[in-house]
């Protein structure tokens, strides 16, 4: 009987070789297209699941919530935190380590290049389980002065050689050390820590502004003793703070409390990677995103799936006589149920096979849209869920003709002589081919609005000139640095191509919160807490900032800002924090802030900070506002503090080309710095690098629209195909009747042309809603009346596409001649 079965199913498929063409073709691609997505889901929701016990681990997140402003969350907590949480949960912690960042330069021999050096605690080799490749963890933090290194890393170092026992040196704030490399390792599976290099932390060593309770500078992790609940601990962590920490010096405020103001979150380490898009220490994924792509592949596959659905039930009416003579004969309803939905399955299980080899030619063009590797791994748990897929498309593209095409009366169909088509077989396949495109008008119109927002975006006035300016990025060389930064500004500026040099302690669109705490003379009950950067006397020239109220600094008029002690460093007004008065920029919305109507009334007045210092400032400037934050976000008020020295980042403006630029830059930096290395890039990459995400969005969007649009074509087709076959000797009789090719064209044009335009009718409300609510993160917004152009723009590619699709088969019927037809059937 099964042989039966397939012996039939096959010949059916070879003797409709268009519509076996189709379907497994549309179905291979839709599968591909879900495959490859859940592959990029799985790697996105895999992170840090690898680890033991990792339900238990979790990080803690610092939370301000300082009124007047946004909620600003870190992913660090002071260094003394941990220990002072352990001693406060007594018996509740199992294990915890700190991880203090050190950007360092790391040299063997002429090799030299920037990496962090990661300063953990000695439980983190037990919290985390590195793949050693050789040599001992413990080792490395028994004592100072050894390192682990991961394995790229001790390659780019060491080549071929045993790094074990050799010496490497670090620079860290221009203090060279020599670490003694004892162990090597790998990072196993996905995880938020990269670790590029371990030693231990002596937190102690430290200067004491590093170790203070309001310098957030340390990644903390711990692991609860199994059985706590960590929602157990979360009303305890305000007594904890405010026994530990006295904010009211930061703010000046003696009737504030810590608890009001801060907060401390604790996330599980498996929610990291998709849940902090504010982290500052590593570029994370964005779940709303994930969600997105896997709904959109779900999409994709329902097309394939309702394609499937349409190309089956369009040629399953045509074998009504066949379901007829085989009940004559003896069959039975449920053996045609199995033949039909067997037919189905053989179909899928080719699509699924072809769908395997369009997944390799798909993945390396998906790795460089999402810019991170994916493979197929044959393994169960892939095979599994494929195997879950087969039947479930495979039984859902066939159940439909297989109960309504066994139910035929055999005396019904053999009587009229002809295969049954009923209006609620059309009027089935008509909502599906609605379905189709609506989802493909969506995508089309998403992607248009999401191209046009991005381009607005880029498109801003970021308030200083943009063009011709490259970056050098911090290049972390401490004091050997600062005392070759005259000289290297001096050699620049002497290059005929380079026009401004200046210095600043962060570049474009790098994420830094640096909040200070002013207060007007006379006010000091109301606290301004405004950003406050380094910069040097020429950084609003050479980034052409205006200067819209008083003058630029000077180098006869000003001096550079107070340098702190780090080893003396406190909060508020004491002894050894003499009063520092000295002049500053401000930029409009810091002049708002700080309660002046117009930037001119701002000028000459004086603002005091004990944030950091005990200063004294007199406005001397104001500036127009800018986007060098983030060209994503409004404005905000910043004061730009005079202190070349504590500056790390050199902005070069050139004139010329931009690779002639970069060349005499990289032959300075050589000529004064050595062998030093040297990062560089273009303020204009900066910018677009914030719409990764989006730009990545599109592109997917765009790939997956495509494939959409791809396979509900071939639906039409297949679908037009047999609607031409089926009206044959109509359109016969209409010729010879007197109507023209072009009125018969016409009429099946128009009959293929209604769902599409019901299915952009649909869609367009829902593309609209789509589209508004993911506008809403942006600041600046293209005019949105334009998604009425963008609709209709979509409707006319959704029907032009359509035509085409079946243009081809209505004219070529329309064409033939009236005989042919009448001999049809």
């Amino acid at each position: 009987m099964l042989k039966n079965y397939l012996i039939t199913a096959l010949n059916n498929l070879i003797k409709n070789k268009l519509y076996t063409f189709i379907n497994i073709t549309g179905l291979a691609i839709g599968l591909a297209a879900c495959i490859v997505i859940s592959l990029y889901v799985a790697d996105q929701f895999s992170y840090d699941k690898q680890w033991k016990d990792s339900g238990r681990i979790y990080r803690i997140n610092t939370v301000g919530n300082i009124p007047g402003m946004e909620q600003v969350k870190l992913a660090a907590t002071a260094i003394p935190v941990m220990p002072a949480l352990e001693e406060y949960f007594e018996g509740k912690i199992e294990q915890s380590t700190r991880i203090y960042y050190s950007h360092s330069t790391i040299s063997k021999d002429t090799e030299q290049f920037h990496e962090d050096l990661w300063l953990v605690d000695p439980d983190f080799i037990e919290m985390f389980q590195l793949r050693l490749l050789s040599g001992s963890l413990e080792a490395v933090l028994e004592s100072p002065g050894k390192t682990a290194l991961r394995a790229d890393i001790a390659a780019r170092l060491f080549g071929d050689r045993n790094p074990l026992g050799q010496t490497i040196n670090a620079t860290i704030n221009g203090l060279k050390s020599d670490y003694l490399v004892t162990a090597v390792y790998q990072v196993p599976g996905n995880s938020v820590l990269d670790i590029p290099m371990i030693s231990l932390l002596r937190s102690e060593s430290l200067p004491s502004m590093l170790r203070s309770w309001n310098n957030a500078n340390t990644i903390t992790y711990f692991k609860l003793k199994n059985g706590i609940d960590i929602d157990s601990l979360k009303p305890l962590i305000p007594p904890f703070l405010d026994r530990n920490m006295d904010i009211s010096k930061v703010l000046s405020d003696p009737d504030i409390t810590t608890s009001d103001i801060l907060s401390l979150e604790f996330q599980n380490i498996e929610d990291i990677h998709l849940n902090t898009p504010w982290d500052t220490y590593r570029a994370g994924g964005n779940r709303s995103v994930v969600i997105s792509f896997a709904a959109i592949a779900v999409l994709v596959l329902l097309i394939a799936c309702i394609n499937f659905t349409i190309l089956t039930t369009a040629k399953a009416t045509q074998r009504a006589k066949e379901v007829a003579v085989r009940k004559v004969a003896g069959a039975k309803r449920k053996q045609l149920i199995i033949q039909f939905l067997g037919e189905s399955l053989l179909l899928t299980l080719f699509a699924l096979l072809l769908s395997l080899g369009i997944v390799e030619i798909m993945l390396p063009l998906f790795q460089s849209i999402v810019s991170k590797p994916i493979s197929m791994n044959y393994t169960f748990s892939v095979i599994l869920p494929l195997l879950a897929l087969f039947i479930i498309v495979g039984l859902s593209g066939g159940l439909y003709p297989a109960f309504i095409l066994s139910g035929f009366r055999p005396g019904t169909i053999l009587k009229a002589n002809r295969s049954k088509e009923t209006r609620a077989s059309i009027s089935f396949r008509n909502i599906l081919v609605i379905f189709q495109f609506c989802i493909s008008s969506i995508l089309i119109i998403s992607t248009i609005a999401i191209y046009i927002q991005l381009k607005h975006s880029l498109n801003l006035d970021p308030g200083f000139n943009r063009e011709n300016l490259l970056v050098i990025n911090n290049p972390d060389l401490g004091f050997a640095f600062k005392d070759k930064i005259a000289l290297l500004k001096t050699e620049l500026k002497n290059q005929a191509n380079i026009t401004d040099v200046c210095l600043s302690e962060i570049q474009p669109s790098q994420k830094v919160i640096n909040n200070r705490v002013y207060t007007l003379p006379g006010a000091e009950k109301v606290n301004h807490i405004i950003y406050s950067g380094y910069i040097c006397y020429d950084y609003f020239t050479t980034y052409q900032i205006p200067v819209i109220a008083g003058r630029n600094y000077s180098e006869e008029l000003d001096l550079p800002d107070q340098l702190l002690d780090m080893m003396t460093y406190q909060i508020g007004d004491g002894p050894t924090l003499p009063l520092s008065e000295r002049n500053i920029v401000i930029n409009k919305s810091a002049s708002r802030e700080l309660g002046f109507l117009r930037p001119e009334d701002a000028i000459g007045k004086t603002v005091n900070t004990t944030t950091a210092n005990n200063s004294r400032y007199t406005i001397i400037g104001v500036v127009a506002d800018n986007h060098l934050f983030s060209i994503n976000a409004l404005p905000r008020a910043e004061i730009y503090l005079l202190q070349p020295e504590y500056s790390g980042v050199i902005t070069v403006r050139f004139k010329g080309a931009p690779k002639a630029a970069v060349d005499r830059v990289k032959s300075v930096w050589k000529k004064v710095m050595g062998e030093a290395e040297i990062s560089t890039v273009f303020v204009n990459q900066l910018l677009a690098k914030e719409f990764e995400q989006e730009e990545t969005e599109v592109r997917v969007i765009i790939s997956f629209a495509l494939l959409a649009v791809l396979i509900a074509c071939m639906g039409l087709f297949g679908s037009a195909s047999f609607t031409v076959e089926r009206r044959t000797k109509e359109i016969g009789l209409r010729k010879v009747m007197g109507a023209k090719v072009r009125n018969i064209a016409g009429l099946l044009l128009w009959q293929f042309s209604k769902p599409v335009l019901v299915a952009n009718i649909i869609a367009w409300p829902v593309a609209v809603f789509v589209m508004h609510n993911w506008l809403q993160h942006f600041p600046y917004k293209f005019n949105q009346l334009f998604m009425i152009p963008i609709c209709l723009v979509s409707c006319l590619l959704a029907l032009s596409i359509a035509w085409l699709t079946v243009a081809g088969n209505t004219t070529r019927m329309a064409k033939s001649k009236p005989i042919k037809a009448l001999r049809y059937e």
